[in-house]
């Protein structure tokens, strides 16, 4: 499963990456404009992303642009909004489990110790390195 990370913030972003990478492959993108060129380069490569993890708030291209951004490349190149996710052979999320699972919550950034998704291995943050605040 190929996975994009979007966040202004590193810290978030090698987060992400520690947490999800045993998952697939990632790619980590520092800005709106920086995902939306891994975004069409995926697409163009036949190599799309399969769960892209998007912060909202970022400085120039927010998050909500970059999702209108991300649609209207996916509408030129006529691939419906969720299409990605049909034939996966169970290694993406199945549609009925598109939601969110509370890895990372809050302006604050904190990791917050949750069960995780179902059919996602559970592995604990601080076995990781990371400090739980609670």
């Amino acid at each position: 499963m190929r996975i994009l990370i979007v966040d202004d913030d590193k810290a978030t972003r090698l987060c992400l990456d520690k947490v999800l990478g045993p998952l697939g492959e990632v790619v980590a993108a520092g800005s709106g404009q920086e995902a939306l060129d891994a975004f069409e380069n995926a697409r163009a490569e036949g190599k799309p992303f399969k769960l892209v993890c998007l912060d909202i708030i970022m400085p120039g291209l927010d998050g909500h642009a970059t999702l209108r951004a991300m649609r209207e490349l996916e509408k030129r190149h006529g691939v419906a909004p969720g299409q990605e996710y049909q034939g996966d052979h169970g290694h993406g999320l199945r549609r009925h489990e598109q939601r969110d699972h509370g890895l990372l919550r809050g302006p604050g950034r904190r990791l917050r110790h949750q069960a995780p998704a179902p059919g996602l291995p559970h592995r604990d943050p601080a076995e990781m390195g990371f400090e739980i605040q609670q």
